[in-house]
């Protein structure tokens, strides 16, 4: 019940963030201004690059021996995009996919960790190549190639055995942190899996495309918005550099981080800083928006009971008449006395007949006789 609680908590307080650090107004303007070809597409890469995230999200939880359906994984990723305004909110599909099959939250977890892990590496091998092709100073090459080594940390932390013994046993030291165990090792084996060399491959290409769709989503923006207009090369390089920035300096959800250093990579393209800071917020709002609705509609129409169960108020006992009370004790009282005596008869049986004391007549009758 409070994990159901929970969902619409975050389902909820998605909403309310969403409300607080959109900018609308940058959002109708874009609107307005894009013509309705430039809408269409847009929408269907938005809903394309949510499918390919959610078959990803698919893949890494059946690569890590879990007993879940692809539609049920997939469904699960498209309705936690409804907290994914939240910070954290993406722990949200690991509580979905507990809803089908024998899969534990702590589980699935560590397909979100394999999904971190694989997002260090799928834009900053991309905005190495966009920083070479638009001609850009080398010097940038070194945050992507930074980021790059945080990934193989990553790799190496999770893979090694010895810290797995290290984690361990620092939560065997306290009574609170000891229920953990199990779930601890049941993580390190599940994210063990997901290391290795062909699913982190396969994970990182389909980042890759996924961070592609992205860079055409900011050139259709842009081309609509300013006179101008930017390249597909400068649009990866804008995307996949803002991207790589946000893994460097770690904040939660990217808020603030992103749009600022999307909007300084486009004013220092030649877009002007006013129309670099209003595409990145038209950018992020476009993108919140369509991924909030998106879950919450899935998660209406794939989990209406988590949602039904939640708000479901208590049923109230029936008000009990005088007669119907009076009647009710009579039949307790009755089945009380049938209960005291079904234990008699079974204390005492047939072939072991209770003992009496001796009637003192007959007992006189007996001693008379004798003498």
């Amino acid at each position: 019940m409070l994990k159901r609680l929970i969902i619409i908590a975050a389902a909820i307080g998605s909403v309310v963030f969403f409300i607080l650090f959109t900018d609308l107004e940058s959002l109708s303007s874009a609107v307005f201004s894009m013509p309705a070809s430039s809408l269409l597409l847009l929408v269907v890469l938005l809903l394309g690059n949510e499918l390919l995230k959610a078959v990803r999200w698919s893949y890494l939880l059946r690569a890590s021996k879990l007993r879940i359906r692809r539609i049920d994984a997939i469904t699960s990723y498209l309705a936690s995009q409804a907290a994914s305004s939240l910070p954290g909110g993406s722990v949200m599909s690991a509580r979905l996919a507990e809803e089908h099959g024998q899969i534990r939250m702590y589980q699935a977890v560590s397909s979100l960790v394999a999904q971190v892990i694989a997002d260090f590496f799928s834009p900053a091998l991309l905005a190495i190549v966009a920083i070479l092709i638009t001609g850009q100073p080398p010097l940038q090459i070194i945050m992507p190639i930074f980021t790059i080594m945080l990934g193989f940390g990553c790799i190496a932390i999770v893979r090694s055995s010895r810290l797995a013994v290290v984690i361990t046993k620092f939560l065997l030291r306290w009574r609170l942190t000891r229920r953990f165990v199990p779930e601890e090792a049941d993580f390190w084996e599940h994210s063990a899996l997901l290391m290795k060399p062909r699913v982190m491959f396969n994970t990182i290409n389909i980042g890759i495309v996924s961070t592609i769709i992205s860079a055409i989503t900011i050139w259709i923006i842009t081309d609509a918005l300013t006179d101008r207009g930017i390249s597909f090369n400068e649009a990866l390089y804008a995307h996949s550099f803002s991207v790589v920035a946000r893994h460097v300096i770690p904040v939660p959800s990217g808020i603030g981080i992103s749009d600022a250093s999307m909007a300084g990579v486009l004013n220092y393209i030649g877009i002007g800083l006013a129309r670099a800071t209003f595409i990145a917020l038209a950018y992020r709002t476009i993108g919140v928006i369509f991924r909030t609705f998106l879950g919450l509609l899935v998660l209406v129409a794939r989990y209406p009971y988590l949602i039904v169960s939640s708000l479901r108020v208590p049923a109230q006992s029936p008000v009990i008449a005088p007669e119907t009370e009076s009647e009710s004790e009579e039949a307790t009282q009755d089945t009380a006395a049938s209960t005291t005596a079904r234990r008699r008869q079974l204390r005492h049986p047939r072939h072991h007949p209770n003992p009496t004391k001796p009637d003192p007549t007959s007992h006189e009758a007996a001693h008379h006789t004798i003498h």
